[in-house]
């Protein structure tokens, strides 16, 4: 099997947290056979073609090498939503993926056959098999739709989240994303949440729409045996609490109510400190919320850390806590799961396939600080429920979000979708 992936975010680095999970399922992918190649746009210092782990990485050029930054920031809807400026940059970047893409799908399907080839060899050779397989219908899936419609190759789309929102925000998405659903053979949502958005909006067929996480770092899968000792935070007494948050720094990750619950638990004396590790635009109004509330001898901004550097941090908290605001899929509950943390989440969105209420951590209302503060004071007075918590909701992310357990699943839509043989 040959699999072509099509995202405009793919790891730069063996250890880039930037679409991680990406380069974990294509290792996984490869390990049950399939051949992986990735079409990526280019940024400063990358090399246009290199492997990372299992795949092949082929990266598009789209502008001068000082204006290739609407990938690997984050902020790609914000550059586009600027000016005429950004969206021709938008433009160029969507023209070039697609003739990267078409090239490097063409080649799969027409491969030259080897000199000495000929008759039924040469024959055999030359008819070639890709899978498209998109992420985030837009660009990618965008993209991958025009490739399947020139070439035949089938395709598959899965969306994360921010695409989802996009067609939440904008009416002109709808139309551009029904022609890419309708020429994928299946669509993949990373959460309940997200599926149910996506049928919502009326853009998929429902038959066609099924749930697949994306994998946690391998890395993680070995942590919580490795990290977590007798001397734990769940046993450890008279010691100062830490409440840890990893995210990028964003409103809709909503650290700011996390601050204020913070403040709330100062108020009733809890020794507790917050430390948040992730780097944004809102970090500069985090930290002005965290003078005004005479805070910042308590919260700690560590800034954005390499994935390898995750574990230790996740197995030294007390309790990890992020109340975002319609979380897309939430892996980073499942990554404090397998490190041994306790977790709480908003109940909203994508984190809710992960945490579940008073059986693998607790759940509180969006945008909430009191209920937040409530159940941060409830893990920490509580060691043995903190204790349980983890370790169930550490058997349920064991079960459905290890790599080797989501690339089954990929590898089972493509065989009943008749897009590979068994």
């Amino acid at each position: 099997m040959r699999l072509l992936v099509l995202a405009h975010v793919f790891p730069r680095t063996l250890d880039d947290s930037m679409g991680a999970f990406l380069l974990h399922l294509a290792d996984a992918l490869a390990e049950r056979g399939a051949q992986i190649e990735v079409v990526a746009p280019h940024a400063r210092n990358l090399a246009d073609d290199e492997t990372l782990g299992a795949a092949r990485v082929h990266r598009f050029h789209y502008a001068p090498a000082r204006w290739e930054d609407l990938a690997y920031t984050g902020t790609m809807h914000e550059i586009v939503g600027r000016g005429i400026g950004g969206k021709i940059l938008f433009a160029s970047f969507c023209l070039a993926f697609f003739f990267k893409a078409f090239s490097v799908a063409h080649r799969n399907l027409h491969p030259d056959p080897p000199p000495s080839s000929t008759g039924e060899e040469t024959q055999r050779v030359m008819t070639g098999s890709v899978i498209l397989h998109a992420h985030w219908w837009l660009p990618g899936g965008l993209v991958g739709a025009l490739v399947s419609l020139l070439t035949r190759a089938p395709l598959i789309v899965t969306t994360h989240g921010t695409d989802v929102e996009l067609l939440r925000r904008a009416r002109w998405a709808a139309p551009l994303a029904r022609f890419v659903f309708a020429r994928a053979r299946a669509i993949t949502c990373g959460s309940t949440y997200l599926r149910a958005q996506l049928l919502a909006l009326g853009v998929a067929d429902a038959a066609r729409v099924s749930v697949v996480p994306m994998p946690v770092n391998p890395e993680f899968e070995l942590a919580n045996s490795n990290l977590r000792t007798i001397d734990s935070p769940l046993t450890r007494r008279n010691s100062q609490f830490v409440i840890l948050t990893v995210a990028r720094l964003t409103a809709q990750k909503s650290i700011d109510t996390l601050i204020d619950a913070l403040a709330l638990l100062r108020e009733r004396g809890c020794d507790a400190r917050l430390r948040i590790i992730g780097e944004g635009p809102e970090r500069v109004a985090l930290e002005r919320q965290t003078r005004a509330l005479n805070l910042h001898a308590r919260v700690e901004f560590v800034g954005a850390l390499a994935q390898k550097e995750l574990p230790r941090h996740y197995a030294e908290c007390a309790v990890f806590a992020l109340p975002s605001i319609r979380e897309g899929m939430g892996l980073v509950f499942a990554e404090a799961l397998l490190c041994g943390a306790p977790v709480i989440a908003a109940n909203a969105g994508g984190a809710t396939d992960i945490v579940k209420d008073g059986e693998t951590g607790l759940l509180v209302p969006e945008r909430d600080a009191r209920a937040l503060a409530d159940a941060i004071e409830k893990m920490l007075n509580d060691r043995a429920l903190a204790a349980r918590l983890a370790a169930h909701g550490a058997a349920w992310v064991r079960e459905r979000y290890t790599r080797a357990r989501v690339a089954a699943q990929f590898a089972e839509i493509f065989q009943r979708e008749g897009v590979c043989k068994s």
